[in-house]
């Protein structure tokens, strides 16, 4: 089972460099790679996973969406706030989000436009 997993994956590394054959290089990645999924599995098992308060705070954000990409600024910091996270948790949210272009910021902060 293993030898198949790391075989599949060295194919695929080398298709990701365009190479027609697979290399030395490609087998010890896909090693790596599997030694660190089974350790990230051993990880998940003594520790919760934590969801980051910015991530929180999109899915709140964007469930206020109700006439299609545009959500009032006041009304998303009010209901976050209703829901238990500060101002610099949603402004950190607010900045985060519209870095990775999920949403923009008008200027006058009025109104978060999601990105489609």
């Amino acid at each position: 089972w293993y030898q198949r997993r790391v075989r599949g994956l060295s194919t695929a590394l080398a298709r990701l460099r365009f190479a027609d054959a697979v290399e030395r290089e490609d087998i010890d990645e896909a090693n790596r790679l599997m030694e660190m999924s089974k350790s990230s599995l051993a990880d998940d098992e003594t520790t919760a996973r934590r969801v980051r308060p910015v991530d929180v705070i999109y899915g709140i954000i964007r469930d206020l969406q109700r006439d299609g990409r545009v959500v009032k600024f006041d009304e998303a910091r009010q209901r976050c706030i209703a829901k238990g996270f500060n101002t610099e948790q949603f402004e950190e949210s607010i900045e985060e989000y519209e870095r990775l272009n999920i949403w923009c910021l008008n200027a006058a902060r009025t109104r978060i436009t999601f990105i489609q």
